[in-house]
Formats: structure tokens, C-alpha cells, sequence
């Protein structure tokens, strides 16, 4: 960000000693601009053993398998960024009150937060593929191809923590936090 949003003035990096961190301050009205993470959703859909994944038709990772996901609009609730990233890839239609935290993810050097969910179908329900990916499918723990999932570095043990609570029935929501120095940047 060069430009202040509120009087168009110039952006410099200056010391807020309130703060003890350096911040975007306008040169003009002297708002401050701040930086923060850019928050991201997915969501595990299972129904018995299989869970829904989708091939990504876009970077990063094109071609790789991932479970839907996506970034949070302005205005939207965690669960309903997930229901709705979960529609648009696969056409798979969720109640937001069926979503229940699965899983935490603070990536600093990337300035991002994913926030995992979990929701568990009665049955496997038809999918259509929607454009930001090649194709959507339910995948058994034994078929997954996990050689072809994105996000590996990023996530680590997903899905496999996710597939072994399946089978236990422990599903403690967890919160993790990827350093630079633990995945690839």
C-alpha cells in the first residue's frame, strides 16, 4: 500500500511507539495502515470413511488435490466463507451450522490464518465441478493419491490427522503455527 484510503497522501513506514512495531502512517491525515493477516478457510465434507476433495485448475498448486477452500469476503462469517467456497468448487450444499472447528493454521512469514472445518454428510452427495477446479471427488484414505496434494509444506499431517480422527472419533480442534524455517516460502 503506497496511498492513504482516506486523503490519498502519501504512506510512510514509521515507528509507533504505542505500539512498539513500525506501521503504514499516512503523511497527510496521519491515519495508520495496518497489515494484517489474510484470513482463508477449507473445509473436510466426509461422509463415512471418504472425504470431498477437489482438483485445483488454478496456481498455485494447478492440478493438485485439496479439500475447498478459499479466502473470507468482507462481511462473511468463517462458516459461511467455508459453505460458500465448498459450493463453488463442488457444488456440494452445506449448513453453516453443521461446520464444527477441526483445525488452526498461523503461517507468519505468509501473513495468513487457514481455518479448518469439518461436516459430516449423511451421504455422498452428486458434485459438479465449478471452474476453479478440474474435478471434485470423495476419496478413501487408501485411494487418496498423496503424492498430488497441495499445501503439504503448509498443513502438515492434513489429511492424514484428519482421516485417523475419522477413524478414532477424536477430533480436538488443534492450532498450529508454520514458520519459514518448517515449510517452503
Amino acid at each position: 500500500m503506497a496511498f492513504c484510503t482516506h486523503c490519498g497522501r502519501q504512506l510512510v513506514l514509521a515507528h509507533v511507539e504505542a505500539e512498539s512495531r513500525d506501521r503504514l502512517i499516512c503523511t497527510g491525515c496521519q491515519a495508520v495502515h495496518y497489515d494484517n493477516p489474510k484470513i482463508l478457510v477449507w473445509c473436510f465434507a466426509y461422509s463415512r470413511d471418504r472425504v470431498l476433495f477437489c482438483r485445483r485448475a488454478t496456481n498455485p498448486a494447478k492440478g493438485l488435490w485439496a479439500p475447498p477452500a478459499g479466502f473470507v469476503e468482507s462481511g462473511e462469517t468463517l462458516e459461511e466463507a467455508a459453505v460458500r467456497e465448498t459450493f463453488e468448487e463442488t457444488g456440494v450444499v452445506l449448513d453453516p451450522s453443521s461446520l464444527i472447528l477441526f483445525k488452526v493454521v498461523s503461517i507468519p512469514h505468509m501473513n495468513q490464518v487457514y481455518v479448518g472445518f469439518r461436516s459430516e454428510l449423511e451421504s455422498e452427495p452428486s458434485i459438479v465441478a465449478g471452474p476453479e477446479v478440474l474435478e471434485a471427488r470423495f476419496w478413501s484414505e487408501t485411494d487418496l493419491p498423496f503424492r498430488e496434494l497441495a499445501f503439504r509444506d503448509m498443513v502438515k499431517g492434513a489429511p492424514e490427522d484428519f482421516y485417523r480422527s475419522m477413524r478414532t472419533g477424536d477430533f480436538a480442534a488443534d492450532c498450529v503455527t508454520i514458520r519459514l524455517s518448517q515449510g517452503k516460502a
